[in-house]
């Protein structure tokens, strides 16, 4: 294959890369510009040794330096939907004892929720986790 169809994939892989953001088609990318180089130079005239390389290459990226710029551009991910109810604090609408569920709100809507001991209602509470769709709580410090 000509330089020009490395460089061509390149870009492919480039685009698919920016709409995905996965850091996976970045590495067919940067190998395929590798290739089309060494393609360019004379280095690589077989398509065999060709594929081989980008293959190779593609391979190293992957297995060696994506989990490191991973590491490097670590989102700071917001917790979204229920996760996001854990840590937040409200008030007991309806007393929850440990056998029996309760109801809370919290950010404005109404749970059922459960706790391991008695909480009074009108008591403020902090949200501990989820189990199914029923808030775990306890009482607020």
């Amino acid at each position: 294959m000509s330089s020009l169809q490395w460089v061509i994939i390149a870009v492919v892989a480039g685009v698919i890369e920016i709409f995905s953001l996965g850091l996976w088609f970045l590495w067919l990318a940067i190998s395929a510009v590798i290739v089309a180089l060494a393609a360019q130079l004379g280095l690589l005239t077989s398509l065999d040794t060709q594929l081989l390389t980008f293959a190779l290459l593609t391979l190293i990226f992957v297995i060696f330096t994506r989990p490191l710029v991973l590491k490097f551009f670590k989102t700071h991910d917001t917790a979204s939907n229920v996760e996001a109810l854990i840590g937040q604090h409200g008030m007991v609408t309806s007393r929850i004892t440990p056998m029996h569920f309760g109801q809370v709100k919290v950010n404005g809507e109404i749970w059922t929720a459960s706790a391991r001991e008695e909480i009074e209602t009108d008591t403020r509470i902090e949200v501990t986790g989820i189990d199914g769709v029923k808030l775990l709580v306890k009482p607020a410090d």
